[in-house]
């Protein structure tokens, strides 16, 4: 995809949200809904119209002279086309309907597409979850907010335009004073609807902040691992005072949106629409009793003026909820724009699925606004097959190096090499392809043990690649003795019946989903972390078998384990101070050597 550049929610247009989501209907649910709906509009602007005549015809047929039977089979066939109409409204509005819920469930594919597209670096970024919530708001909040909300605005709008234009005709065959006294409400109420929506908007953002937040709080009370230590460290109390707080907020600000909006704006709309339905019926009722309009006309313009407030108030809250929804739209596109904005290059790699030689100058990386760097001028090189263990205290950078070599994190400053060529140069999706990696997060997706692994569809994993690298991780005889094998769902989201495996486990999992990938360069990080001591020698013992013929790097805080590795490199504070191997290090007496010590008083206990 193209490199687009960065828009506001604000550079979007109504009409430009409203020209996108046309586009987004005829690519999904086909042309045959602005047939449909082109349909629904004509026949629920007349259909209104012709009940409200037909007093009126019934006045005027039977003054006209006819026989009793043609005067009832006349008002039957009106009858019964009125009714007919009004069937085929319902199916038409049902019909509608359905492709417009159809084309919000169907954005969500497009949605999670995006979000697995965008940036890592951005997607994880503060600016970046702020965009993925704020675009959510368009598909997940039903037919009331969103894509849904907006197609229906602008089919509401069209339905009520035309119908008080409709009325507007015939108002104004009668007397153009009634006309331009009827525009003229109208006009005033428009400019307060209007007025009170531009105040609430501010209203309605404070409100939805507030929900959010209260609604986030609320999520935490409910996740297992939280409520351990809700409940024994007695923090109910503490949580409910937050969730008053929040409570108060979005009350307020709820109730400060429906008077600006709807309470205040809505009474001085009805006080306008009494006026002119005050002057409208009494120069009527004067017309008809100085002889000047008979009975019939009398009904007929009496209900269209009383109708004429019928659409004018929908069309205002029409615009209204499209201006409103215009806003999710635009931050839906704000988003996907996001999304599709690509780092990297389009050059192939060199030498795919090879060892492969890293290469870093004088690279430095912050976090967002981050006053210091994570990372500081660090210039490394691994060669190729070379077996790395990267060690040191807790926030030395470590983690956020390997984010950086494997592609995930872009560098402030300085460059990383491939086999001696930049990897900005490379296409994200081509260089993850090289790197297997196992993070220090450990969890299981919803899907078959089997699927956890191989990462592709049932049909198209490998049985026996499989079945190595859950051997090679310690998992296989555990998953022999489920029910379901390496069939069986894990966690119970999706299967009642899945298996829940333990941390360690986990992290076994995670270990064989890398080696199925078999990729030239493996990462470790910390993979030994929720393992018990055995388990961890164990694992050990099988490390230079599982890392044959790769470039490997291994985290790990217990350096007992560096003996593994060709060479080990010690971070402090983002930079690496000091490198060489075990025996070396030691020799040093530096911190190394002092963090080996103290970790060995450990062990000899």
């Amino acid at each position: 995809m193209k490199n687009k550049s960065k828009q506001s929610v604000h550079s979007y247009s109504v009409w430009s949200n409203y020209g996108m989501a046309f586009v987004w209907m005829r690519e999904r649910e086909g042309g045959s809904y602005y047939f449909l709906s082109a349909l629904f509009v004509a026949i629920a602007v007349i259909h209104p119209f012709l009940a409200m005549a037909l007093p009126g015809a019934v006045v005027y047929l039977l003054g006209s002279g006819w026989i009793p039977e043609r005067i009832f089979l006349v008002l039957a066939g009106y009858v019964i086309v009125l009714q007919g109409m009004l069937i085929a409204k319902g199916y038409l509005d049902g019909r509608c309907k359905k492709r417009r819920f159809l084309l919000r469930i169907h954005l969500g594919d497009q949605y999670f597409g995006a979000a697995m597209d965008a940036d890592y670096q951005e997607f994880e970024s503060e600016s970046g979850q702020k965009k993925l919530q704020s675009a959510k708001m368009n598909l997940y909040y039903g037919g009331k907010k969103g894509i849904e909300a907006f197609l229906q605005a602008f089919e509401n709008f069209f339905i009520n335009l035309l119908g008080l234009i409709l009325y507007s005709v015939v108002i104004g065959r009668q007397s153009l004073g009634i006309l331009l006294l009827s525009l003229t409400v109208a006009g005033a109420a428009a400019a307060v609807h209007f007025y009170g929506h531009k105040r609430a908007v501010k209203y309605d953002e404070k409100y939805e902040k507030a929900w959010l937040d209260y609604n986030s709080l609320g999520k935490e009370i409910m996740v297992p691992a939280y409520g351990k230590d809700i409940r024994m460290y007695h923090m109910w109390n503490r949580f409910a005072v937050e969730f008053d707080k929040l409570k108060k907020d979005f009350i307020r600000w709820g109730i400060k949106w429906w008077a600006t909006n709807t309470g205040k704006a809505r009474t001085v709309e009805l006080l306008l629409a009494f006026a002119r339905d005050l002057l409208v019926y009494g120069y009527l009722i004067r017309q008809m009793m100085q002889g000047r309009m008979e009975l019939s006309a009398f009904l007929i313009y009496i209900g269209v003026a009383a109708g004429f407030g019928n659409w004018m108030t929908p069309l205002l809250d029409a615009v209204t909820r499209a201006l409103e929804n215009a806003r999710y739209v635009g931050e839906y596109r704000t988003f996907l724009d996001f999304a599709d904005k690509k780092y990297g290059g389009e050059e192939p790699i060199d030498r795919p699925g090879q060892i492969h030689e890293i290469r870093l100058e004088h690279v430095s990386f912050r976090y967002g606004e981050g006053r210091e760097d994570t990372i500081r001028d660090l210039s490394l090189t691994i060669t190729p097959g070379e077996k790395i263990a990267l060690v040191g205290m807790n926030g030395a950078g470590k983690s956020t190096l390997i984010k950086l070599i494997c592609g995930l994190y872009r560098p402030d400053s300085g460059k990383i090499y491939l086999d001696g060529k930049d990897i900005s140069l490379f296409s994200g999706k081509d260089y993850f392809r090289e790197f297997a990696v196992v993070f220090q997060e450990v969890f299981a997706f919803s899907f078959s043990v089997e699927d956890n692994i191989s990462c592709k569809e049932e049909a198209s994993a490998d049985k026996e690649r499989l079945k190595l690298s859950l051997t090679k991780a310690g998992l296989w005889e555990r998953v022999q003795n489920m029910e379901k094998k390496e069939l069986a769902y894990l966690n119970k989201d999706i299967d009642p019946s899945g298996v829940t495996f333990s941390g360690g486990e986990l992290q076994r999992l995670m270990l064989a989903r890398a080696l199925y990938k078999d990729a030239p360069v493996l990462i470790l990080d910390e993979p030994t972390a929720a393992l018990d001591p055995l388990a961890e020698s164990k694992l050990y013992e099988k490390y230079y078998d599982m890392t044959k013929d790769k470039t490997s790097i291994f985290i790990s805080h217990r350096l007992s384990s560096t003996r593994f590795c060709d060479r080990i490199l010690y971070m402090e504070n983002g930079r690496i101070t000091e490198e060489g191997g075990h025996e070396e290090l030691m020799a040093k007496q530096g911190a190394y050597a002092a963090m080996f010590h103290t970790q060995s008083q450990y062990y000899e206990k």
